[in-house]
Parts: C-alpha cells; sequence; structure tokens
C-alpha cells in the first residue's frame, strides 16, 4: 500500500504551522514524498491552479479570507480539482453549521483533530478504492467529452468492481450535465430496483423534474425530506420544483426551511431574497441579500447583482442612504468586471425613483442602456432581467415587454431561465402574459429549428444553411439555433469539403454560446467533427 501512497501528489491546507508539520509527518511515515502546504485559501487556491494534486486535506477554519468550504467551492468552480482528486475536509469544530454547511460541496470526507495516522490511512485506503481506475473519465470531463467519460466509466462498471456503487452515481451526474437524461434515469432504476438509495431516489426526482413531470418531482423531494429532514439538497430541488409550478410562497417557505438547518450557503441566501421579493416580503429580502453579500465576501461567486439587490430591497424598506451606500461599494469590490457599471446603474435607478428623484433615475436608466448595448446579446440574459424590473419601475412597460421577449427567444428551451422570466414579471408587476408569450415564441422558434433540421436530414444544406443562419442572426443569443446553424455547415462540409468562410463562421456561432454556456454538452460534437475538417482549428 505504501507504493499507493508514494505515487500520489498531497496539498495540505492549513492556517498553523505545527498542525501543517504534524499532517506532513503522519503522511511522511505512511511513504509519502510529494507533499506542498499552503497557508490559507487564496494560497491554496493558487497552488492548486498550478499543480494537479491527487489528494488535498484542507482545514475548514482557516482564519481570515476563504474558509475550506470556499476553498472546495472555487477549486471546484474552476476544475481545480477532477473526479479523480481526494479531497478531505479537517476541522476541530463539529458544530452543526459547520457540518451542514461544508456538505454542501461534499468532500470526499471529514476528519477531526487531533486524527491518528491509523485513522488518516484507513480513510485514504478507502478512498484510493473509490477513485480507482478515473484518471480518464477525468480527462474527458476536462474536455468536455461528456460521451467519453461515459464510455470509461461504462468499462469500469462492466467489471463490476468494489466501487460500483460510485461508479454509478458519478456516470448519472455526468448524464445529467450532457442532458442524458433517459440514461440517467435507466440507471437510477437499476439502482432503486436493487434496494432503496438517497442518491438515486434524489437523481430520479431531477429527472422528472428536467423532463417536466412536476407533480412527482414535487411528491418524490417531499417524500425524502419526510424521511430525512436534513437532506438539504432535496429542498433545494423541491423548491426548484414549486418555482417551477409558480408556487413562489411554497418555495420561499421551503428555502426558508433549508437555511434554517444551513443558513451558510450562498446561493440559497440569494435566492430566497429573490423568493421573498416576488412574494412581497421586502423585509426578509433585505435579511437575504444581507447574508448573501456577506457569505460572498471571500467566495468565487461574489458579484455586483448581490450587492444591486440588496440596495434594492434596502430602498424598498425606505432605507435610502443605507442603500446608496452599498451601491457605492460595486466599483470598489468590482473594479475589474465589465457588469458592475452596469448593476451600480440599475440599482441606482431604483432608489432614485424611490426618492421622487425621476432626473436621477433616468440619467442611472440612459447608464444601465449604455452599457448593456456594451454586451454581446448572448451574454446579457441575465443583465436584461435585471433591466425589466428597472424599466417597470420607471414605468416604461413597452421597453420591459420588448426585452422579455428578445430574452424569451434567445432561451426558448432554457426551462429555468423561462422561470425566471415569469417569476420576475410577478415580482415587477409587468403587464405581460409571459406564460403565453413564451408558448407562443417557443412555437415559432422550434418550427424553424424543425425545419432546419429536415432540410439537412434531407440533404438540402444550402436551404437549412440559409434558414438557420437567418434565424441566428435574428436571435443571436440562442444556444440551438446557433449550434445547429454550426452543425448543418460542418454537414456540408463533410460532404463537399471545407473553405476558410465557412470555418470562420462556424466558430462565431460556437464562440456566442461558449460565452454564455462553456459546458454546454452539444458543443464537443460539434468542435470534434470541425477539427476532423480542420485539423489546425
Amino acid at each position: 500500500m505504501a507504493d499507493v501512497f508514494s505515487q500520489k501528489h498531497y496539498l495540505v491546507i492549513d492556517d498553523f504551522s505545527d498542525m501543517r508539520a504534524a499532517i506532513r509527518s503522519i503522511l511522511r511515515s505512511l511513504g509519502v514524498n510529494q507533499i506542498d502546504q499552503a497557508r490559507d485559501g487564496n494560497d491554496a487556491i493558487a497552488q492548486m491552479a498550478k499543480k494537479r494534486f491527487d489528494v488535498v486535506l484542507c482545514d475548514y477554519n482557516l482564519g481570515p479570507g476563504k474558509d475550506g468550504q470556499q476553498v472546495l467551492e472555487e477549486a471546484r468552480h474552476r476544475q481545480l480539482i477532477g473526479v479523480d482528486c481526494i479531497f478531505i475536509m479537517v476541522t476541530a469544530e463539529n458544530t452543526r453549521e459547520m457540518v451542514m454547511s461544508a456538505a454542501e460541496y461534499a468532500p470526499d470526507s471529514y476528519l477531526a483533530k487531533p486524527f491518528t495516522k491509523e485513522l488518516l490511512k484507513n480513510r485514504l485506503d478507502k478512498l484510493f478504492e473509490r477513485k480507482a481506475h478515473l484518471a480518464k473519465v477525468n480527462k474527458a470531463l476536462m474536455s468536455k467529452d461528456y460521451g467519453a467519460a461515459i464510455g470509461e466509466l461504462d468499462q469500469l462498471i462492466a467489471s463490476s468492481p468494489k466501487n460500483l456503487a460510485d461508479l454509478l452515481k458519478l456516470k448519472t451526474e455526468i448524464c445529467l450535465t450532457a442532458n442524458r437524461y433517459d440514461e440517467a434515469r435507466a440507471v437510477y432504476e437499476q439502482v432503486l430496483a436493487a434496494r432503496e438509495i438517497v442518491w438515486a431516489r434524489l437523481g430520479m426526482g431531477k429527472v422528472l423534474y428536467w423532463g417536466k413531470e412536476y407533480a412527482q418531482a414535487q411528491e418524490t423531494f417531499r417524500q425524502l425530506i419526510a424521511l430525512d429532514p436534513n437532506l438539504i439538497a432535496a429542498y433545494d430541488w423541491l423548491a426548484k420544483t414549486q418555482t417551477a409550478q409558480q408556487q413562489f410562497a411554497a418555495a420561499e417557505q421551503t428555502i426558508q426551511n433549508a437555511i434554517q438547518l444551513s443558513p451558510r450557503g450562498l446561493k440559497r441566501q440569494q435566492l430566497l431574497g429573490d423568493l421573498a421579493l416576488s412574494n412581497g416580503h421586502i423585509q426578509e429580502a433585505e435579511t437575504a441579500f444581507g447574508h448573501a453579500v456577506a457569505l460572498a465576501k471571500h467566495s468565487i461567486l461574489n458579484h455586483p447583482s448581490l450587492f444591486a439587490s440588496w440596495a434594492r430591497s434596502k430602498s424598498s424598506n425606505k432605507k435610502h442612504v443605507e442603500a446608496l451606500k452599498i451601491i457605492g461599494e460595486i466599483d470598489k469590490k468590482f473594479p475589474d468586471m465589465p457588469e458592475a457599471t452596469f448593476y451600480k446603474a440599475t440599482a441606482t435607478a431604483s432608489v432614485k425613483q424611490h426618492l421622487g428623484d425621476s432626473t436621477g433615475a433616468q440619467e442611472a436608466l440612459r447608464t444601465a442602456e449604455q452599457v448593456m448595448a456594451q454586451f454581446s446579446e448572448i451574454s446579457n440574459s441575465r443583465l436584461a432581467l435585471d433591466m425589466v424590473k428597472t424599466y417597470a419601475q420607471l414605468g416604461e412597460q413597452e421597453k420591459a415587454i420588448s426585452l422579455l421577449q428578445a430574452s424569451i427567444a434567445n432561451n426558448h428551451d432554457d426551462d429555468e431561465f423561462l422561470t425566471e422570466v415569469v417569476r420576475v414579471c410577478h415580482e415587477a408587476n409587468v403587464e405581460y402574459d409571459a406564460e403565453k408569450a413564451i408558448r407562443d415564441i417557443q412555437r415559432n422558434v422550434v418550427k424553424t429549428n424543425n425545419a432546419g433540421v429536415r432540410l439537412i436530414k434531407q440533404g438540402e444544406f444550402d436551404a437549412a444553411i440559409k434558414l438557420l443562419r437567418e434565424a441566428a442572426e435574428e436571435m443571436p443569443g440562442n444556444k440551438t439555433i446557433n449550434l445547429n446553424a454550426a452543425k448543418a455547415i460542418i454537414m456540408k462540409m463533410e460532404k463537399m469539403g471545407s473553405a476558410n468562410e465557412d470555418i470562420q463562421t462556424i466558430l462565431r456561432y460556437v464562440g456566442r454560446v461558449q460565452s454564455v454556456a462553456p459546458n454546454d454538452w452539444r458543443l464537443n460534437d460539434i468542435l470534434s467533427r470541425l477539427r476532423k475538417l480542420a485539423p489546425k482549428v
């Protein structure tokens, strides 16, 4: 076993040098040779950005700055660690809040200080077995080749290894990421047929959700919570399902219940703020956004929209001076983020309007419009929803509706975004039947897309390309239309040969999608086929 230990690269993260030395000594006694150390969260992230580690031992409380949860959060978000890496959270704390908080990002294991050599060895032995042979899977995931990752997993699964359950779970997670819901469902059904397992039942609920079988999904998540009231993920998915059904009050209560169990979830606090605003609970919204801003201080997920939302809710509660002070922090906190100026402007417009300063509100609105115009249409859908709320508050209903229509067209198959459109209309009291508009626009986009696909299948590439290119220019933010336009050109090139102009057009369409959805499961297929035609791409 010493050979297994000696082959791995380790990173020990702790703010106390004596503890780092103690852990290093234990690892040395297990035959480990390659050990790096980090004194705080920023140091850890910097080292993980430079080198791939096989095992990370990270203290939860790292003093000022990022804590262990935020290190894991950022490492996963930036793909600094993969599925083959072992991340162990080390802590001297055992409070409920810490345990529930750390569980948000599911480290591979926990170790309570102080721990012995034997305990660490036993824990690592089990984790090495669980993570065995995942290097090829991880390589495929890093290149977004989900099909290849699933193929590698299928080969491992076929050998009936000891870590079969872990491999099946990982396969379903990849299937969900790649929108291969039928495959995920088949695995969940296979597992549940043998015995009831929480992760499989939770996954089945997710499949039902993505299949828009909301009533069944809702019942699944409710049952899971009844069986285990501490299963935070079930609350999150229940709230998503309730929101999709416009049960905004119920969703707010569900998230409130989850926050009582685990108050340090940044996204959850932000969601609570949004839902509270939809339900007219402005005091609850202010509190939630305030918590979100505090939690985001050292997080990779920190964003100017959090400050803007907090300021808006403060102003709604007639705390205008405090709101303007928060807005003034945006430039300081996000000096290099282009969106910061936009969110500062929309929040300012909102506060000025509350103050009765119509001139100041209009000036801020014009600034927001100018900044928004600098962003490509594909990348500004989220900005658009913030602008819709601002337009509505300032009485610009026609502009709000026009922006909503463009946003729906650009995101016609993104159910979560469309749910957010409906929620925002509800929150902002926009006089617009969002649900009918979504149905009508979806029908038209699907009709165009299907016509293009049909022409491709019939081999009428020029007609398909013309149709889809026109649609892509009308809806530059629509991922499906842009990818199908690229696919049509590729299929023509595969039949008739490549041309540089066509390659550049494909790259333009692919670039639009990559800018907003770099993990879109369809990108790898397009790029793989393009590289066969143009290896230098």
